[in-house]
């Protein structure tokens, strides 16, 4: 008889429940947008309850032309970072401070002034970010200390899907990795929370496990919310970027992933890091537990093109992204690379990688009253790739081999070119573009006891390839030792 395996995939912008076949074929898909509370402040929140309710909206879209009888198992993804509490009810303390949450960029620029970032970095080999549950915590002890003292759990949005799935918290390898966990010990570390005054936290933390292991099962309130089974195995959830890599099938040391969504993501899989007192980006557990992931995530990724298509509305509106990335491709096909001299710093939402900084701002440079809207907006496009370049020159240098890229922005042909162009370096494209909710779904089938996720998640997938076109290294060349001159200078004015 057929079984089924269903993933779930709690985004910042989008919730997503699928339900797939053991092959890899997707069956269903459930979604529903996700609301995100910001402010000029550096707010972003989410209500908790409300993340709860899409959750059981996307399944129950998932299962209304199915049998849910036949699906075995269930796995959860989520957005990582961001500081998610319960009190001593296990009720909510006011919303989800999300990872992209800015507020407590004051107290992070004090610790690197400091110094006291390094106990951090040596912890878990992470240039820390206003983001983080630790930062978030501090800040909160300080500008709302009633509802910090509330706090009686800590958690992530994984977590907390799992709990109104099963009752039962438990927080992933990947997730607990930032900001406190000590990759040599494999707990929590004291200096980390000692620096961030956390250390009321430790109790409140949960002791790692494993992503493939099992939570608990679906509950009757769950059950009678969602429509699955009761009884039904649910994983231990994971953070979205690492559902992602498992759904690629990735566990070998030395591949390497790009994601050109929202924001990006450069992510390279390595058997042990060096801690330094100024790591590159951050480090994170593989779903497994057993490899570590180097994660440099610029903030600004696809999320600049859409910015620069919003400016213009009647030359690069549309009714779809696909219709609008249209558009500004046949804008600026004719443009040559480096953009006829105009430089983009990507910088709209501050930065965390390769570099810290957040109070960086986007950039135009080398406009002149020759300089076109093609010009920029290819200049958008470039300044993405060299973000991601960037991050590879700042770890240990641009890759020698294929590397992978998905995301949104992945979709663009024009723009993967670019980016192959730009590396220099063949760009694999898979055509799929649900591997974070297959990856949850195949943890969720090894806590069920199917065999080891990476292995399950193995799939035929077609693939386009964007090689790069040696004729353009030279102008890319100069034009991303003008983006890192740039960017280098425009740190002290930021400050």
């Amino acid at each position: 008889m057929q079984e089924y395996w269903l993933g779930i995939d709690a985004g910042t912008t989008a919730i997503k429940a699928a339900v797939y076949r053991s092959d890899g074929t997707r069956v269903s898909l459930g979604e529903t947008p996700s609301e995100v509370q910001l402010s000029e402040q550096g707010r972003a929140e989410q209500d908790m309850e409300t993340v709860w309710q899409g959750v059981c909206q996307a399944i129950r879209a998932a299962l209304a032309d199915i049998d849910p009888g036949l699906i075995r198992s269930v796995g959860i993804a989520a957005q990582g970072d961001g500081l998610w509490a319960l009190d001593r009810d296990k009720k909510p303390v006011g919303n989800a401070i999300l990872w992209n949450d800015t507020r407590a960029a004051d107290n992070v620029s004090q610790l690197y002034d400091k110094g006291q970032a390094r106990a951090i970095s040596h912890a878990c080999n992470t240039a820390i970010w206003p983001g983080t549950s630790g930062t978030i915590y501090q800040w909160l002890r300080q500008a709302e200390p009633q509802r910090a003292e509330a706090i009686d759990r800590v958690m992530y949005c994984a977590d907390w899907v799992g709990f109104r799935l099963t009752g039962e918290i438990a927080t992933d390898f990947s997730n607990a990795s930032i900001p406190f966990l000590d990759f040599e010990s494999g707990g929590y570390d004291l200096d980390a929370l000692q620096v961030l005054d956390c250390t009321r936290l430790a109790r409140m933390l949960n002791a790692p496990r494993h992503a493939e292991s099992r939570l608990g099962a679906i509950s009757a309130q769950a059950s009678a919310a969602t429509g699955l089974p009761e009884g039904l195995p649910v994983s231990v959830g994971t953070m979205d970027l690492s559902a992602m890599i498992v759904g690629m099938g990735m566990e070998q040391p030395g591949e390497t992933m790009m994601i050109l969504g929202t924001t990006a993501v450069v992510t390279i899989l390595t058997e042990k890091v060096a801690p330094s007192d100024q790591p590159v980006g951050a480090t994170a557990h593989h779903a497994n537990g057993r490899l570590l992931t180097r994660i440099l995530a610029p903030t600004t990724g696809a999320a600049a093109f859409d910015w620069f298509c919003a400016l213009h509305p009647k030359t690069l509106g549309g009714g779809s992204a696909a219709e609008i990335a249209g558009r500004l491709n046949a804008l600026v096909e004719q443009v040559p690379p480096g953009a006829n001299g105009v430089t983009f710093l990507p910088y709209l939402n501050g930065e965390r990688a390769p570099f810290v900084a957040p109070r960086a701002r986007g950039s135009f440079f080398g406009l002149s009253s020759s300089s076109s809207k093609a010009d920029m907006g290819r200049a958008v496009m470039e300044g993405a790739a060299f973000s991601l370049r960037h991050c590879f020159e700042k770890e240990n240098g641009r890759p020698d081999a294929p590397v992978r890229l998905t995301g949104g922005g992945a979709r663009n042909r024009m723009w993967c070119q670019i980016i192959a162009d730009v590396m220099q370096v063949p760009v694999l494209v898979s055509e799929a573009s649900d591997h974070g909710l297959w990856g949850a779904a195949c943890l969720g089938a090894a806590a069920a006891g199917r065999g080891e996720a990476c292995t399950l998640a193995r799939r035929s997938e077609d693939v386009l390839r964007h090689d790069p076109d040696p004729a353009t290294a030279p102008a890319y060349d100069a034009a991303f030792a003008r983006y890192v001159a740039l960017s280098d200078c425009c740190q002290a004015l930021w400050n």
